[in-house]
């Protein structure tokens, strides 16, 4: 169809039309030049023009005195182009929040009530019609019974790396026994979670630093018991002292240091701890090295001491001259070993000995308790002590460290002479040490100077004899073949000439040359349990 306009006047250069024409040609414009929304032949977008139905299937699940879960099915049928968008949840019809699915957590209602709680979906067209509705009554609020938590120790105050015992107890408000958990702290460090039994639980530690700790324990409460948290409980933790010493001996400065407990009997027992080689220019120097005695210190009550042995400028190490190293040693570092009379230079078995001495008056030390343990040269060294420092020393403990290194190849072996008393001996090597090789006469180097070692069977029997030792727990020797002989953890010799001395051996499985601070405990309790007698005398040969 065409459509013609006919001018009805022309006046001053322009054209009006009637009515008539303008409606004609509105049409006009709108059949050529203007598609249909829903017309995609005339390049028209594609949209959702219809709203969605009302989601089925409204549910509450979960329903507490506070809360309810709600749930439901999406609506179906939702016409072409249309996709649920998201819902809005109504309770007592009005709108509390909406969800992207198809579950809603109410929160925040009175208990003991009644609610009704619709839900109605959108679309990119709209909010479509509301939901059926679930209707929802809260339970009874529930009141927990209120606690008391009591927090008592087991020992206040106690030492660095003492155990001690927290103890909780809940007590209801009216009566019958709590059930439940207490969360031990420290401050804010969790220290344990403990169940209650009848109504207690304890916790103990020894891992406490030193100071004062703020301990509290926290019961977590359950469906019946309110939770409830103790009154803050100041544990004093008494950290030991340690202090860097000097002294001087032949000529030379020596070194030490001293850890003293924060709680000593008496006359509390000493012990040495011997370092092995180590590289430090003084006035550093390895009396401060952790050998991780201090807590046991701390725990069992005795006072620690870690001598220095010399330093030798050429090399830069520290080494102790035990049995025959004198040539690893300067003159820079050896002293005059003429004041008093030396058995070696360095006089390292003088200076030792001269600071038991110091150390028994400065301390009180209980005489019948001195020992002395070391690693590699250090363990030569405690070697040495047990034979020129026996009327003075109970106990010894080597680790890694046979009795003597010599510069020429065995045989034959040399031997010290005899101890100055009955001595108990604590052997620990092994058995893949290379450094200091236990079984196959093998050498080390100290101070660029080559020694060949003795065998460790070779100082357990220097130690059998000198004990005078009658049994035994095996014949087998500790080497076989140059190595660990297979399956043997070791050997002990008892009835000896004193009925507390005991001599033992203990093969380290799978250990090389190391320290295993892990055994320091095993150490402690041989060496405390084998005290000097007033019958140990001098040795008469």
């Amino acid at each position: 169809m065409s459509w013609v306009l006919l001018p009805r006047d022309a006046r001053e250069g322009h054209i009006e039309l009637d009515w008539l024409g303008v409606v004609l040609l509105a049409c006009l414009v709108l059949m050529t030049g203007c598609g249909s929304s829903n017309q995609s032949s005339s390049g028209g977008s594609i949209t959702c023009a219809t709203v969605p139905g009302a989601p089925a299937g409204l549910a509450a699940s979960n329903t507490t005195s506070s809360g309810t879960t709600l749930d439901w099915t999406a609506p179906t049928g939702l016409a072409a182009n249309c996709n649920v968008t998201r819902y809005t949840v109504y309770e007592n019809g009005t709108s509390i929040g909406t969800s992207s699915g198809a579950s809603f957590d109410v929160t925040g209602l009175s208990s003991s009530t009644k609610y009704s709680f619709t839900v109605a979906a959108s679309d990119a067209a709209g909010l479509g019609a509301q939901s059926s509705v679930a209707s929802v009554t809260t339970s009874a609020a529930v009141t927990l019974e209120a606690t008391t938590t009591n927090l008592v120790s087991s020992q206040n105050p106690v030492d660095v790396g003492q155990a001690v015992t927290f103890t909780a107890t809940v007590t209801p408000q009216s009566s019958g026994t709590v059930t439940g958990n207490v969360v031990f702290y420290s401050g804010s460090t969790n220290l344990g979670d403990v169940p209650l039994s009848g109504g207690v639980a304890s916790l103990t530690t020894s891992t406490l630093s030193g100071g004062t700790d703020s301990i509290t324990a926290r019961y977590t409460g359950t469906t019946d018991f309110a939770g409830s948290s103790s009154s803050v409980l100041s544990e004093v933790v008494d950290a030991g002292t340690t202090l860097a010493e000097t002294m001087t001996w032949d000529g030379l400065t020596r070194y030490y240091q001293v850890y003293l407990p924060a709680v000593l009997p008496p006359n509390p027992p000493l012990l040495l701890m011997l370092h092995g080689t180590h590289y430090d220019v003084p006035p550093a120097n390895p009396s401060t090295l952790n050998w991780s005695w201090q807590s046991l210190a701390d725990q069992y009550e005795f006072i620690e001491v870690q001598p220095a042995s010399t330093y030798n400028a050429d090399s830069g190490q520290w080494n102790w001259n035990s049995y025959f190293m004198d040539a690893a040693f300067t003159s820079a570092e050896v002293g005059t070993c003429t004041s008093p009379p030396a058995t070696s230079c360095p006089d390292d078995a003088g200076f030792l000995r001269q600071l038991i001495v110091n150390l028994t008056a400065q301390y009180n030390v209980n005489p019948d308790m001195v020992f002395v343990t070391g690693m590699s040269s250090g363990g030569q060294m405690a070697e040495r002590v047990g034979v020129e420092i026996s009327d003075l020393v109970a106990a010894i403990a080597p680790t890694s460290g046979q009795m003597e290194g010599q510069q020429s190849a065995p045989p034959p072996v040399q031997v010290p002479g005899n101890a100055l008393a009955p001595i108990s001996v604590q052997e620990w090597h092994g058995t893949e040490d290379t450094e200091l090789p236990p079984c196959n006469y093998g050498t080390t180097l100290y101070s660029r100077v080559t020694y060949y070692l003795d065998t460790v069977d070779d100082t357990f029997d220097y130690w059998v004899q000198q004990n005078q030792c009658s049994s035994l727990q095996t014949t087998q020797t500790l080497c076989t073949d140059g190595q660990a002989t297979p399956g043997l953890s070791g050997n002990v010799a008892t009835a000896c000439v004193n009925s507390n001395v005991e001599v033992q051996f203990i093969w380290e499985q799978g250990i090389g040359h190391d320290w295993e601070s892990g055994n320091n405990d095993a150490r402690w309790q041989f060496l405390s349990s084998h005290p000097k007698q007033d019958s140990d005398v001098t040795m008469k040969r």
